[in-house]
């Protein structure tokens, strides 16, 4: 009975010793998973309502549903602004830090009738009360900062995108020194500083309820609509910059609306194509290729001072030649805003544009009829002229 307890402990500490190794080496064997990687962040800010019995504040009721979603590889995160001077940038700072995002697109309530992207931010609060009633202690937004700062946001491309796609977009260059200003301003100057944000864009929307200039009603879907085919037009500006292949992203819309392209919504595309093409070869000087928009017999009448002025195409294009040579500055115009309508086989297009000179800049309308020709539509007539800025 001796002997076996003798033999007895020296077999059970080497079991326990076995035991152990085994699960050591069970252990080493299946290592843990590495951690998921985390997608890139893009932060959305809004603005709380103007005032404590202002109605719900646009920029914000139209993104709040998309704080924590997936979008093409990237994870978005919504955050509501207060309307206090000095706020926009501390809290885009607090937001900078906590999320570390890629990209930041700041929204806020804007006019009616169409989305204005803004791409001018000036160092300057305007002389308005706050939500909490108080005007701006400084002046200046960044005491130390530049007057002004031009968006380095590809803008032309992302409006010429969403034009495309049936919103009314014009691009501007007043933000409105208040705290929309204030929040554009912030984030370009954390675009320049130390550290800098890669990207960044300020938009804003139209009041929730106002109609478009295409006669839709600018509801809170379809801002939020909006908001994301401007972020997959600033997508596909990205990839383009840098050489990539573009991939083909459906367009953020509901399930029984996706097949609803109708013959005049492509017609639509084709014309403002055509538009978008007309003020870029006339501001590029490609003369030729402007006069190649209109109809060999187009009439063209500009209107001012109570008088019409009549020429056909050829001696216009003529005249629009001469204008440039002679030019103190070069010319550039833009559309700001562009509505088309069709009746019969016409096509009826009106463009609130902007043309800047130098100093100087000018905006009015350009009325066009157009008609297809050989399939092709063609420019027969244009009436513009001039008015103040809207």
């Amino acid at each position: 009975m001796e002997r076996n307890q003798q033999f007895a402990v020296p077999i059970l500490r080497f079991v326990v010793l076995l035991t152990a190794l085994v699960l050591s080496g069970a252990s080493q064997a299946v290592p843990a998973d590495p951690p998921a990687e985390a997608p890139p962040v893009i932060l959305l800010t809004g603005f709380e309502p103007f005032g404590a019995k202002r109605l719900p504040n646009p920029s914000w009721e139209a993104i709040r549903e998309l704080n924590g979603t997936e979008w093409n590889e990237y994870r978005l995160v919504a955050a509501e602004l207060p309307v206090i001077w000095g706020k926009p940038m501390q809290e885009l700072q607090r937001l900078r830090a906590e999320h570390r995002p890629v990209a930041v697109f700041s929204f806020g309530q804007g006019a009616p009738g169409a989305f204005a992207i803004e791409t001018v931010a000036d160092n300057l609060r305007g002389e308005i009360p706050d939500n909490a009633g108080e005007l701006p202690v400084e002046p200046l937004i960044v005491g130390d900062g530049p007057a002004h700062y031009k968006s380095a946001f590809p803008f032309q491309a992302v409006a010429d995108s969403l034009r495309k796609r049936g919103f009314p977009v014009r691009v501007s260059e007043e933000a409105g020194n208040y705290l929309c200003e204030e929040t554009l301003y912030s984030l370009e100057h954390l675009c320049h500083g130390k550290n800098r944000l890669e990207v960044a864009g300020f938009c804003h929307v139209p009041p929730a309820g106002t109609q478009l200039i295409d006669g839709r009603t600018a509801d809170i879907p379809l801002i939020r609509t909006f908001v994301l085919e401007y972020l997959r037009a600033w997508r596909s500006a990205k990839l383009a910059i840098k050489g990539k292949v573009v991939p083909v992203l459906l367009p953020y819309q509901p399930q029984d609306e996706k097949d609803r392209k109708t013959a005049t919504d492509r017609e639509r595309e084709v014309i403002n194509d055509l538009i978008v093409e007309y003020f870029r070869s006339w501001s590029e000087q490609r003369m030729d290729d402007y006069g190649d928009l209109f109809s060999a017999g187009a009439v063209i009448q500009e209107v001012g001072s109570g008088k019409v002025i009549t020429q056909l195409k050829d001696p216009f294009i003529r005249t629009q030649t001469s204008y440039h040579q002679t030019a103190l500055f070069k010319a550039v115009e833009v559309p700001v805003r562009t509505v088309i309508n069709f009746e019969a086989n016409l096509a009826r297009v009106v463009v609130y544009w902007k043309l800047t000179a130098g100093p100087n800049r000018k905006y009015g309308y350009d009325h066009f009829t157009l008609m297809k020709q050989s399939g092709n539509w063609k420019i027969i007539n244009l009436v513009f002229y001039g008015v103040p800025e809207e």
